[in-house]
């Protein structure tokens, strides 16, 4: 049986995805995909490893999950990309830990990383509130309608 802590994190992976696809507009919908992609391929290539404990493909998924929050950063007004893009920068730091670490760091490694994924994934749920509630994260036609009238 998993244990709790997996399900706790695979629910609220589903959750956030769930209503970022739902609710969010298109700023949180290219952030879903990219966050469903990472996750689906990090599972694909867990198994490349260089010198025993460095994940290279992951660090290389992780590198590209990273681009891909800065990228949407700078697109669109939103908050809450940023800091996830933040966040990222954080689990790619444990990849660089990993190449320079012992044995005894792989579980604070893998710790760190389940930590910002949390952290991402509630960072994703602010952002559906973000996309739902803030003035500026409204869609343009929309605000453009409501001077018209």
């Amino acid at each position: 049986m998993p244990s709790p802590l997996w399900i706790f994190g695979t629910a609220l992976t589903i959750l956030a995805l769930g209503l970022l696809l739902w609710k969010g507009g298109r700023p949180e919908r290219e952030a879903a995909a990219g966050l469903f992609v990472v996750q689906l391929v990090s599972g694909w290539v867990d198994h490349l490893v260089i010198g025993g404990q460095f994940r290279w493909a992951v660090a290389a998924v992780s590198v590209s999950l990273l681009v891909w929050f800065v990228r949407l950063s700078l697109r669109y007004d939103r908050w809450w990309l940023l800091f996830a893009a933040g966040a990222q920068l954080l689990a790619l730091g444990t990849h660089v830990a990993s190449l320079f670490g012992s044995d005894v760091l792989t579980w604070s490694i893998v710790t760190t990383r389940m930590v910002v994924w949390v952290e991402i994934m509630i960072l994703g749920l602010i952002g559906v509130w973000e996309a739902t509630s803030a003035p500026y994260a409204r869609s343009r036609s929309l605000s453009a309608k409501s001077r018209i009238a």
